[in-house]
C-alpha cells in the first residue's frame, strides 16, 4: 500500500482529540514539525560533519538548530508547558503537560543524506504519551495519532500487521555491530533464524514501519529515551501495536526498545531472553 504524501496533516483522524489533551494540540504539534523542517530541509542532501556528544551519540549543527526553532515555537503558544528535547533538556512546565522532542531522529543518517530520518514531537500529560507526530519531511510524509483518535499517514488510517507467527514475520533490526560489540550477537543471530526474514532498519522510521504493517517487529540494540519513543509508541499503540524493551518490561531511560504489531512481541522476547527452539 503506497504512503500518502499530503502535507500538512489535518484530516482523517485529525480531528480527533486524546482524553485530556486540547482541542488544538494536533494543530500545534504540526506546527512545531513544520518549524523544525523549515531548518532541517535545507540542510539535506550532503554529507555534514557530526559531532559525539558526552553519552556517545551523534549531533549536528541541525539537530541543535532545529530544536530551538520548535522551542521558540513553544514558548510563543504554549508557555506553561514544559519541554523535554534531545538536545537541549528539559525545561519543566506548570500543568503537567510537556513537550518531548527529538529534532532529528536518525542523525547519523541524515548526515550522510539518507533520507530515513524524522523530526518526532509527543505531547505528555503527567507523564503519559497522548499525542505523537513522526515527520519524515525528505519523504514529504508525516504520521500522527492521539489517544482514541487513531493512527494516521495522511489520511490514511494505519493498522498494525495481522502476522500472528514468528516464523511468517519481518524483523527489522539496529546496526548488527551494535549487536556484536555488546555480546548480544547470537541473540539476533538466534531472531533471524527464527524469524521469514529481516532488514537492517531502526529509528523512528522503523516504528513506523511496524505501525503502517509494512514490518512486523522491530528490535532495536542501542540505549533509547523518552524522546526516542514518546511520538512513537502513541503511533503505534494506537495502530495495533505494542513498544516495550526487549525483555517485554515498560521502557526505561535507557533501554532497548522492541516494537511489534503485538502478536508476535511475546516470541520474539522468548528468543531474545531464552533463545531459539
Amino acid at each position: 500500500m503506497p504512503l500518502h504524501t499530503v502535507r500538512p496533516v489535518m484530516e482523517g483522524g485529525a480531528a480527533r482529540t486524546a482524553p485530556g489533551a486540547a482541542p488544538d494540540d494536533l494543530g500545534l504539534a504540526l506546527a512545531l514539525a513544520d518549524a523544525a523542517a523549515a531548518v532541517t530541509l535545507p540542510a539535506f542532501g550532503d554529507r555534514l560533519p557530526v559531532e559525539m556528544k558526552d553519552d556517545d551519540t551523534p549531533v549536528t549543527d541541525v539537530d541543535r538548530a532545529a530544536e530551538r526553532a520548535i522551542r521558540t515555537v513553544l514558548a510563543a503558544r504554549a508557555p506553561g508547558d514544559g519541554v523535554l528535547g534531545e538536545e537541549e533538556g528539559h525545561r519543566p512546565g506548570t500543568d503537567g503537560r510537556t513537550w518531548v522532542i527529538d529534532p532529528v531522529d536518525g542523525t547519523k543518517l541524515f548526515a550522510e543524506g539518507i533520507p530515513l530520518w524524522t523530526t518526532l514531537i509527543a505531547l505528555t500529560i503527567d507523564g503519559q504519551p497522548v499525542l505523537g507526530v513522526a515527520d519524515a519531511p525528505a519523504l514529504g510524509v508525516r504520521y500522527h495519532a492521539t489517544r482514541d483518535g487513531g493512527a494516521w499517514c495522511g489520511t490514511r488510517a494505519l493498522v498494525v500487521s495481522g502476522v500472528v507467527s514468528l516464523v511468517d514475520a519481518l524483523v527489522a533490526h539496529s546496526p548488527i555491530e551494535e549487536w556484536y560489540r555488546s555480546g548480544d550477537g547470537g541473540h539476533l543471530a538466534d531472531l533471524a533464524t527464527a524469524a521469514r526474514g529481516t532488514r537492517g532498519l531502526s529509528d523512528a522510521w522503523a516504528h513506523l514501519l511496524v505501525a503502517q504493517g509494512s514490518v512486523d517487529a522491530l528490535v532495536e540494540h542501542e540505549p533509547c529515551y523518552a524522546w526516542d519513543w514518546s511520538a512513537t509508541q502513541v503511533i503505534v499503540e494506537e495502530a495495533g501495536g505494542r513498544i516495550t524493551a526487549l525483555d517485554g518490561g515498560s521502557p526505561t531511560p535507557g533501554s532497548n526498545l522492541l516494537v511489534s504489531n503485538g502478536l508476535v512481541h511475546d516470541e520474539v522476547v522468548a528468543v531474545l531472553t531464552e533463545g531459539s527452539t
